[in-house]
């Protein structure tokens, strides 16, 4: 397993500022990438370069560091960034090294500032009381060991911090030039239904007869492009954070006599209102006369905003009387409440911004005024959102990890280039494309385009590849090629959708994955994807028609938008 990710991501990668662009000199299928696909482990050949060195005055990262041990502030903020600027690049390097250069620096700086957190540091930390409402069953085991400390975990830490990097750099994306904090939300939230296709697999609540498989991070939730209802609003609530706004679960419910809060849907917190975010419809809760965002108390007090939400068929499943007291389950995991990110926090600022922090009672007291029956006291209508605790616990499942390598093992495959040395240099398409992509680096030889594009390699490469295999592996390698292809025109689409590139979107969503693959992993995404482009260029009726043709989980939102674009239509 990689330090970094149980995920299989750990191929050779071209050093810093290597070219990756498609098409150049050199481009082939290398023969590594089957022994990629077939051993996630790891493959040889290629250059596996290192993250940058520590600077010559910054302790070395295989130095023991006393604890205490006297550090400038100078040489403390040079080990953040370093730290940071490798997590924000991890395409670029081998993650084993990477994460042991992170995990070093982190420490180092750790043990410097000690236990007070840095100079004049005037919020001190606590352990957050909502731990306790936690079920024992999820922070029992050692989940919460090492809360209260500063000592960084490699095997925890690392993982939570990069998928924190992807996030932050997801949110600053996504948000464009958006100020208002409704704006900025609905933005957000577009970017969640736009770019995670909506799946079943796991539940809001696991149970016997549903267990779920998919129990993924937020990291491979990001990587995979795929999400179930809760994992969508697990993205959204996140991506909340990191814009610098505040987002809860809404939970319905009377928690007063200790039954468990039925989780709803996510909400931003804004100006003492809690406005309502659909994903499993994918649509915001439309205010008074179907304009804006209802909030929760506008809900309440109007029994027709949430009607509107209902079909002839299909009753929507909350109504005005259940949002009169509502509960608030705040979104936080173990590394979020703890002790060392809560200094962390304060540390990363401008281009190094992370919220790797949450004061999970603080929002939950802003959650509960924000709701039509505000309560004076918070006891028993506050709690944590059990689901990111129950995906800590299955993910250690062997189903789990199974789905994990099933999903994104495409993105261990790995091209070649020689450079201008001769030297070959291993390069991950798919890997690298969504890690751009979460950048906003789109265009460009080192943007996300030319990196998908570079998973489409031509037929004459991929034969040329699988002529110097023994059957069994060229088989293998074939299959691979055919879903990265998949993976990368359908990211293609979405990106260009995102981009307001209407045309070129339906080329990628329409023709060459809806009608090359209409069975395929991605048709229902690109489906909903592609009514939403046949919108943007004015085509009311198709878009209409290709929403009420939605089988997926999302399929009674997609019924009434399309009732609302094209009335009375079959």
């Amino acid at each position: 397993m990689n330090a970094l990710s149980p995920s299989p991501l750990r191929p050779p990668l071209p050093r810093p500022g290597a070219s990756a662009r498609p098409g150049g000199a050199g481009w082939w299928i290398v023969l590594l990438a089957v022994a990629t696909v077939a051993n996630a482990g790891g493959c040889g050949g290629g250059r596996r370069p290192r993250p940058p060195a520590a600077k010559a005055d910054s302790p070395r990262a295989d130095e023991a560091v006393p604890v205490r041990q006297a550090m400038s502030r100078e040489v403390r903020e040079r080990l953040l960034e370093g730290a940071m600027d490798v997590l924000g690049t991890l395409e670029n390097y081998d993650e084993n090294l990477a994460a042991a250069q992170v995990f070093d620096r982190l420490n180092q700086w750790s043990h410097a500032v000690g236990d007070v957190g840095g100079e004049g540091d005037a919020s001190p930390w606590r352990r957050d009381p909502l731990l306790e409402r936690l079920p024992e069953r999820l922070r029992g085991g050692g989940v919460l060991r090492g809360v209260d400390g500063m000592a960084f975990d490699a095997v925890g830490d690392i993982p939570a911090l990069r998928d924190q990097r992807w996030l932050a750099d997801v949110a600053s994306t996504a948000r464009g030039d958006a100020i208002d904090d409704l704006d900025v939300a609905r933005r957000l939230f577009d970017w969640t239904v736009r770019s995670l296709a909506i799946t079943s697999d796991p539940p809001m609540v696991p149970s016997d007869a549903s267990p779920g498989t998919r129990w993924f991070t937020p990291g491979e939730i990001l990587l995979a492009g795929r999400a179930s209802v809760p994992q969508r609003a697990w993205i959204f609530l996140e991506l909340l954070r990191h814009a610098g706004l505040e987002g809860v679960m809404l939970a319905t419910g009377d928690t007063t006599g200790g039954a468990s809060p039925r989780p709803w849907i996510p909400a931003l917190v804004s100006g003492g209102e809690a406005y309502l975010f659909d994903p499993a419809y994918g649509m915001p809760v439309p205010g008074p006369g179907g304009e804006g965002v209802a909030t929760a108390r506008q809900a309440a007090a109007d029994p027709a905003i949430l009607g509107a939400m209902s079909l002839p068929d299909r009753p929507y499943p909350v109504q005005a009387a259940d949002v009169g007291r509502l509960g608030v389950l705040v979104p936080a995991t173990p590394w979020s409440l703890a002790r060392r990110m809560h200094y962390l926090d304060r540390q990363l600022v401008g281009a190094r911004r992370i919220a790797v922090s949450i004061d999970a009672s603080a929002v939950a007291t802003r959650a509960l005024a924000a709701l039509p029956d505000a309560p004076e006291e918070p006891a028993g209508r506050a709690g944590l959102w059990e689901f990111p605790w129950e995906t800590i616990k299955r993910r250690q499942l062997p189903a789990s990890a199974a789905a994990v390598s099933r999903e994104l093992g495409v993105m261990s495959l790995a091209l070649a280039r020689e450079d201008e040395a001769r030297t070959r240099r291993a390069f991950r398409p798919l890997y690298a494309g969504r890690l751009r992509e979460f950048r906003g680096q789109f265009d460009g030889p080192d943007g996300a385009k030319a990196a998908y594009l570079a998973a489409r390699p031509g037929s004459a490469a991929l034969a040329e590849a699988m002529a110097a295999l023994p059957p069994p592996q060229a088989e293998l390698l074939k299959r691979t090629y055919e879903e990265m292809k998949a993976d990368a025109t359908y990211w293609l689409g979405v990106i260009t959708l995102g981009e307001k590139d209407y045309s070129t979107a339906v080329d990628y969503l329409d023709r060459m994955t809806l009608k090359a693959n209409p069975e395929g992993v991605w048709a229902d995404a690109a489906r909903l994807n592609l009514a939403v482009a046949r919108l943007g260029l004015g085509e009311r009726e198709e878009a209409a028609r290709l929403l009420r043709e939605d089988p997926s989980p999302q399929r009674f939102g997609s019924r009434i938008v399309a009732e609302r674009l094209a009335p009375g239509g079959p």
